[in-house]
């Protein structure tokens, strides 16, 4: 059997803070537009419930219909275990590519393979210092960060 696609809209944040919104107009859960996910989408059939549980964010301009947000993000950490082994096979395009890559798992991930791989340790320690500078820029979980809280 074929799944049918459904026809989605889009409504975006149009302010620079947090917006609940609701699917309808007894929706106790609904969903919050914040920085991390500034948009949603509402099925067709379910737009007109839509409007109507969230007339006063649209008439005040607080959340604002838009086109479909593209989803298909471009990044230097997904990198895969073959790529991994070309990198380890050069130096200059590893050092290169190290300072692009900002995920603390995949650089675990390009050690485990570099010392699995008896690779130098020219290498193993280009890969650590990586590692090392970004566990320092994210900062660890302190108390102090906490502030007393247990």
């Amino acid at each position: 059997m074929e799944q049918e696609t459904k026809k989605m809209v889009f409504y975006k944040r149009n302010v620079p803070y947090t917006v609940g919104v609701r699917f309808y107009m007894q929706d106790a859960q609904g969903a919050v537009l914040n920085n991390l996910q500034p948009w949603i989408a509402v099925t067709a059939e379910g737009l007109r419930d839509f409007k109507i549980a969230n007339k006063r964010a649209i008439m005040e301009g607080l959340i604002v219909e838009t086109e479909e947000p593209n989803v298909d993000w471009e990044t230097p950490n997904a990198i895969q275990d073959e790529d991994i082994d070309i990198l380890l096979k050069n130096y200059l395009k590893l050092k290169s590519s190290l300072a692009e890559v900002n995920s603390p798992s995949i650089l675990s991930k390009m050690l485990e393979r570099a010392k699995d791989q008896n690779k130098s340790g020219k290498i193993v320690t280009l890969i650590e210092e990586r590692l090392a500078e970004l566990e320092t820029d994210e900062g660890a979980i302190s108390p102090r960060s906490m502030q007393g809280v247990s």
